[in-house]
């Protein structure tokens, strides 16, 4: 029988191959990466169009991934609560749609609070302000006229001060004004309307879309869990991340609401204390603008500033000392705490994680810059705590196991039996 000389070959080469596999898969994870960093530097102009294309048109989706999220902390709670209440009597879709129900009334009706709240003190302030300047503002400036410095600017802003018939001349022709610049006002309406008609309809997708997931959030959970056990290996330690991830935001997120609610009522408090007014109306928007990173603080704090100024200056001076002082009991002692807690980090790393993610990344940094540190955090304690565990697990086997040697100089005593 004949051999071919090539299958010989080809076995022998094969062979050479299996033996010598183990030592190229060190190198295979390095060449991986460094193949992905050159595709990606290569490419990053095209990789970037094409990722701001794949945002645009998912941006509905997206927007409705983060509504459900959101939603979900609100309708968890409440399932929880209808499953105590009804003794587990009520269970499946009944279950769900009642806590969907709910969280989306819920919503609905803080947004709702927060305008019919906000808006009409917001009218009456600017009237009392406008009021007030007409008012004293003449007052004043008659005052100021015998003053040597700034007397001949106080009577020249007097003089050009208008009168009651010339305001209502001006009201006037700004209604004239607006009349006729109706058509130009409606063309630069109709063309951005494309933008708006965009706008609404991707938020609109979003919240159906969010709805959809709710509904089947158990199922879509299956799904994912399913296919990354089937497609990606090293499945558990994923799953097991992107779960601590999500633990880790619902977390932030009950924090900084419940750190809003603490400074609201503690800003109420203390302008109650101090005589100022639009105490209850200030802690409320000083509670919701407390959930905006960055400039929240600083809008809340405008907006209650110009409606106590309507009333006083010196008291709109008192406020902003004592807000300042506030946000600064807030910021270092309150908000670390209350947010560590929630997300098991120390109140140290919270305030530098948002100090440092929010100085690289902004924004977006700030908002997930707890969450993510948090995850790591625990990460690198379970994974301390494991390697020490086993470490002093070690030693103890290593010291168990070693035996006594027996004393060379002393030979062994023989027991004399009596």
């Amino acid at each position: 029988m004949l051999v071919d000389p090539d299958s010989k070959v080809d076995s022998e080469l094969e062979k050479n191959i299996k033996a010598n596999a183990h030592k190229l898969k060190p190198y295979i994870p390095p060449c991986v990466m460094i193949l992905i960093m050159f595709v990606i530097f290569k490419y990053w102009d095209a990789a970037c169009n094409f990722l701001g294309l794949f945002l645009h048109a998912a941006a509905g989706l997206i927007i409705g991934m983060i509504i459900a999220f959101l939603v979900n902390i609100i309708m968890s709670t409440y399932e929880k609560g209808l499953t105590k209440l009804f003794r587990g009597k009520l269970k499946g879709g009944a279950l769900r749609a009642v806590g969907l129900i709910a969280s989306i009334v819920t919503v609905i009706a803080i947004l709702i609070g927060m305008i019919c709240f906000v808006v009409p003190e917001l009218v009456s302030s600017i009237s009392m302000m406008i009021t007030a300047l007409s008012e004293n503002l003449p007052k004043m400036l008659k005052e100021l006229q015998n003053n040597k410095y700034i007397g001949e600017y106080a009577t020249g802003l007097l003089n050009s001060l208008p009168s009651a018939d010339s305001i209502a001349e001006t009201v006037k022709g700004m209604s004239s004004f607006i009349l006729n610049g109706a058509s130009g006002a409606v063309g630069a309406l109709m063309s951005s309307a494309g933008a708006i008609v965009t706008v609404v309809a991707k938020l609109g997708i979003g919240i159906f879309f969010s709805i959809y997931i709710l509904i089947d959030k158990e199922k879509l959970s299956r799904q994912c869990t399913g296919l990354i056990n089937t497609y990606i290996p090293g499945n558990e330690t994923i799953l097991a991340l992107f779960k601590l991830l999500g633990k880790n935001f619902r977390g932030y997120i009950v924090a900084q609401v419940t750190d809003a609610c603490i400074l609201g009522c503690l800003c109420a408090l203390g302008m109650t204390l101090l005589r100022l007014p639009y105490a209850a109306m200030s802690g409320v928007i000083i509670a919701f603008f407390a959930l905006i990173p960055i400039i929240g603080a600083f809008l809340g704090m405008a907006i209650c500033a110009f409606f106590i100024l309507t009333v006083s200056p010196t008291q709109a001076l008192i406020f902003l000392v004592f807000i300042l002082t506030l946000q600064q009991i807030d910021n270092n002692i309150i908000y670390p705490r209350v947010v560590g807690n929630k997300v098991e980090l120390p109140g140290m790393w919270v305030l530098a994680a948002v100090t440092v993610f929010g100085g690289l990344f902004g924004m977006v940094g700030i908002m997930c810059s707890v969450p993510v540190t948090a995850t790591i955090y625990k990460l690198l304690r379970d994974d301390y705590r494991r390697r020490a565990a086993k470490a002093k697990q070690a030693n103890g086997t290593t010291e168990t196991a070693a035996p006594k040697e027996p004393d060379a100089g002393k030979p062994k005593q023989k027991k004399n039996k009596s």
